[in-house]
């Protein structure tokens, strides 16, 4: 009877300490649960200096106008960006169908873009199809996870785009000692001079995530109205390169980021050593200990693009102190806790005096996360706005504040110093050649030059499609067609 008792009092007490481990565990989850309903998810902010730019962003972008749920287990900035960039890269591991075409540059380098086609006739032809092109952060390539989402996104939209690969990015070797960095776009405009010699009449739109939005961001402020854009975007670009710097100087950023990236920077300069080796500028030894991107682009950046100092170079890469130039539609897409991009750097109020920039800016999100509010490898809160966003500007331009770029077609007006009319295959190839342009197709180029028309330089789909057109000006008394 006293082992029955004995064994009944032990049975309560392991009950009472259950309920009470229970009870524990359901207070804390609806504690968290309250906080993440009431503290976490929020509409995005939506920041800009045209109230006709926020109704038609609003519109045409339904994500704007609802709740972002972040993914609930891992919200905060730190975690989100850990495993949304983690599981993301396990679950998005095959390549699509990219046709590589390699840039010869006026420098003697490479630079490689990776072409995703959508050859489907229901909304555009080949000659008219909307062109985006991705440009990766530090670290990322055309494999990248969130990089195959926009490029995979956009085929389904009906539209092509080509991943702009950054010089000696994803196992390339470099085959000169020139590189990139936020601040030079010298790259960018020859890619876009490059797409639109073959695409002229196709609107052409530029998107960057980190750095690839700063290299974007940049260009923009350097040619304006002139940059051969219609609109584009940016996501999770640090706006102000001091104050990033700061942030992942501390010690946790450090640790998890810092150090992380500095050593693929590391092994980018290992890689290609032998092309730096030659130069007297760059002590490569020294530059390989660097152990902060700080200390990388004291020693191994500032010196190779010849900038006078870090502080040089940081002020001329940073997007705050050009937010005036800025003169076609440009998204941004902000967290409010990304630690690349703290909230304190972001211009808001000067943003806010250009009616060209529009900021979103989530709640939570942190660095190319916007996870689904599950399981962040689904498709996230940046690729849906993206997706929208694209849409809007291709679809509906005439409708919002992008109505002087699109309706009236100034990507057509290519700035006559990148692109002239060519009447001759020999001139169009000299012409390219002197831009620095000339690019080696490996793939069959679905536009070729030598179905350009020599009287009016219309490129045509095809050589039948070339010798009809050349009738209109034999009947029509147009000067001789040879």
């Amino acid at each position: 009877m006293a082992e029955t008792l004995d064994e009944l009092g032990l049975f309560e007490e392991k009950m009472l300490a259950y309920t009470s481990s229970l009870a524990i565990f359901v207070g804390v989850s609806v504690a968290a649960l309250t906080y993440y309903l009431t503290r976490v998810v929020k509409k995005p902010l939506l920041i800009t200096g045209s109230s006709r730019c926020a109704d038609f962003l609003q519109r045409r972008c339904p994500v704007l106008v609802q709740e972002y749920y972040p993914t609930v287990w891992c919200f905060t900035s730190r975690a989100h960006t850990v495993m949304c960039s983690l599981l993301s890269e396990l679950t998005t591991w095959k390549l699509p169908p990219y046709r590589r075409e390699i840039l010869d540059m006026p420098d003697g380098g490479e630079l490689h873009l990776d072409w995703l086609e959508h050859h489907s006739n229901i909304h555009h032809d080949n000659r008219t199809r909307p062109i985006i092109i991705i440009l990766p952060g530090m670290s990322g390539h055309s494999g990248s996870h969130y990089v195959i989402n926009l490029a995979k996104a956009a085929s389904k939209k009906g539209y092509r785009s080509a991943v702009y690969n950054h010089r000696g990015s994803n196992g390339v070797k470099l085959k000169n000692n020139r590189y990139y960095c936020a601040a030079d776009t010298t790259d960018l405009q020859h890619v876009v001079a490059h797409i639109r010699s073959f695409y002229p009449e196709a609107p052409l739109m530029a998107v960057g995530a980190s750095l690839g939005g700063m290299i974007i961001f940049n260009y923009l402020a350097k040619f304006g109205k002139d940059c051969g854009l219609v609109a584009a975007m940016v996501m999770s670009m640090p706006w102000n390169t001091f104050k990033t710097t700061e942030s992942l100087e501390e010690p946790l950023n450090r640790l998890l980021f810092n150090k992380y990236l500095t050593f693929g920077l590391r092994q980018h300069l290992r890689q290609n050593r032998e092309v730096f080796d030659k130069d007297s500028r760059v002590d490569v030894d020294h530059a390989l200990k660097s152990s902060t991107i700080a200390e990388y682009d004291k020693r191994f950046t500032i010196k190779v693009f010849g900038f006078e100092s870090v502080d040089h170079f940081y002020t001329l890469a940073s997007a705050c102190y050009k937010v005036s130039r800025v003169q076609i539609p440009l998204l941004s897409l902000n967290a409010a806790d990304d630690v690349f991009a703290p909230l304190c750097s972001i211009p808001t109020e000067e943003i806010k005096k250009n009616p060209n920039i529009a900021l979103v800016v989530t709640s939570h999100g942190g660095h190319i996360g916007f996870g689904d509010w599950l399981f962040p490898s689904r498709e996230s809160f940046m690729d849906k706005l993206y997706q929208q966003y694209v849409d809007a500007i291709f679809k509906y331009g005439q409708e919002g504040h992008i109505e002087a770029h699109v309706q009236k077609r100034e990507w057509q007006n290519t700035p006559k110093s990148w692109v002239k009319k060519i009447n001759s295959d020999t001139g169009r190839n000299e012409e390219k050649k002197s831009l620095g342009i000339v690019g080696k197709r490996v793939t069959k180029s679905p536009m070729r030059s030598k179905w350009s028309c020599p009287v009016c330089a219309r490129v045509c789909g095809s050589r039948i499609g070339l010798y009809s057109h050349q009738r209109t000006h034999r009947e029509g008394g147009s000067e001789s067609v040879h």
